[in-house]
């Protein structure tokens, strides 16, 4: 998340292992790179574009920088990892994850878990190689249950382009796990870590709240993509919102939980390395650092 000052640090490269780390209790979660995804600012819905290049600091028509980050999980059943980045999937300046383990002295093989927030391809296209093959071959792989329904077990009749292209990646992402996959309700706990469902930007589109010696640390996903507008302007959705209205919603009742309650949370477009708390501005909300 960006400092009071402004600062941004979009990427790993070159980050210490302990300026990655946030510690829940005994829990060790440590910030991961993907790299950088180019978004276009025209592809943010229901705000006049000079509001939109005004709060994110672009030209009119401009793409921005967006930090894809995930998150790996030291607990005392194992490494897990949550999301697993993009992959071959999305051109250069992404598909740096396993790098990026490397980085931080984690083999791929090491990886225990890897919870996925939803299926869009710069979370799950990084679960396999530019040959199909896994990338974490002793993972057990859980998604929540309504992200399967819809990307995974139904065909594509009636589907746009856009959600086509999407299932095909999700198929192809999961398939060397398909015996080694569960889905998670909302709700549901594994170990240390709970499923919390905030649909809109897809169907299944859920946090992780991970719990220990009294602290907590939600990991949510795609609540938020670009912060400096959907912060102040939580009305702003995407284009690539499977339902924007409904992700609107979500984001307004997220925000105002984790404002009001303190929640420490981290993204996976907040700025390196992701963590921070969401306090109350003005109509909208601002980040500040964790």
């Amino acid at each position: 998340m960006a400092s009071e000052t402004g600062e941004r640090r979009l990427t790993g490269e070159g980050v210490p292992v302990a300026q990655r780390t946030h510690r829940v209790g005994e829990i060790e979660v440590i910030a991961l790179s993907d790299g950088i995804l180019q978004a276009p600012m025209e592809d943010v819905l229901g705000v006049e574009q000079a509001e939109v290049a005004r709060l994110g600091g672009q030209e009119p028509g401009e793409a921005t920088d967006l930090s894809v980050n995930a998150f790996l999980v030291r607990h005392p059943g194992g490494l897990v990892l949550i999301d697993a980045g993009a992959g071959d999937s999305m051109g250069p300046g992404l598909g740096e994850l396993v790098p990026d383990l490397a980085a931080i002295g984690v083999a791929p093989q090491e990886i225990d878990t890897v919870l996925l927030t939803h299926l869009h391809r710069d979370h799950a296209a990084g679960l396999v190689d530019a040959q199909g093959r896994a990338h974490f071959p002793a993972a057990e792989l859980v998604v929540p249950e309504l992200e399967v329904n819809f990307w995974l077990q139904r065909d594509e009749a009636g589907a746009s382009e856009r959600i086509k292209r999407h299932m095909r990646i999700a198929k192809r992402a999961t398939a060397p796990y398909r015996e080694r996959l569960r889905t998670a309700g909302d709700g549901e706990r594994i170990a240390a870590f709970t499923c919390v469902l905030a649909a809109g930007h897809t169907p299944g589109h859920s946090g992780w709240m991970i719990e220990a010696g009294g602290d907590s640390l939600l990991v949510w996903g795609d609540i938020v993509h670009l912060p400096r507008v959907q912060l102040p302007r939580p009305d702003a959705a995407l284009a690539y919102d499977v339902d924007p209205d409904a992700a609107v919603a979500t984001r307004r009742r997220v925000l105002d939980w984790v404002a009001q309650d303190r929640q420490k949370v981290a993204g996976a477009h907040l700025d390196f390395p992701g963590y921070g708390r969401i306090v109350r501005h003005g109509t909208g909300y601002r980040g500040e650092v964790a």
